[in-house]
């Protein structure tokens, strides 16, 4: 048997679990602990933090999520450490549609994320049935927005298929 060799020259990966909390209740503050991580390998320390505003920002576009706007829509928010930062980032995926009992049908997709960003967990964010709030978005409205839920998972890379939990 043949042993192959895999090449991880300028690998990005999560080298810990962020284990991301706070993700609930009548906050926009997260908490997580310390997480080394590798970036086009070289290695880097996001310091833990405890209830640290959570970004209102997609490292994407600059601007503020575009979050959910109306019940039974869903979306995929990616978290992470940019080269040097301190404290996480984010970029939104797509919104997809939520069948008639609260399921999604289809994943949301990832965002494109950029090369300095290693991505450590990923949020599924659901606005179910009882949605009734004119947006939705992380670090701007407070988690436990009536009809919201979100489900984190915490990662070392980003999975190569778009996940539903």
């Amino acid at each position: 048997m043949e042993c192959k060799q895999i090449d991880v020259a300028g690998i990005t990966i999560g080298l810990g679990v962020l284990a991301l909390s706070g993700i609930s209740g009548a906050a926009t503050t997260y908490s997580s602990v310390a997480t080394n991580y590798a970036i086009n390998g070289k290695t880097g320390t996001l310091t833990g933090q405890t209830t640290t505003a959570f970004p209102t920002l997609d490292i994407n576009t600059g601007v503020k999520f575009s979050g959910l706007t109306k019940a039974n829509t869903a979306t995929v928010y990616v978290v992470g450490v940019q080269s040097g930062g301190s404290t996480i980032v984010a970029a939104q995926g797509t919104v997809v549609a939520l069948d008639t009992e609260g399921n999604l049908r289809f994943a949301p997709q990832f965002p494109s994320l950029p090369n300095n960003f290693c991505p450590l967990s990923y949020i599924v964010a659901k606005a179910g049935s009882t949605f009734v709030a004119t947006i939705a978005r992380p670090g701007t409205e407070v988690w436990n927005t009536t009809g919201m839920s979100y489900s984190v998972v915490d990662i070392i890379a980003l999975p190569d298929l778009p996940q539903i939990a």
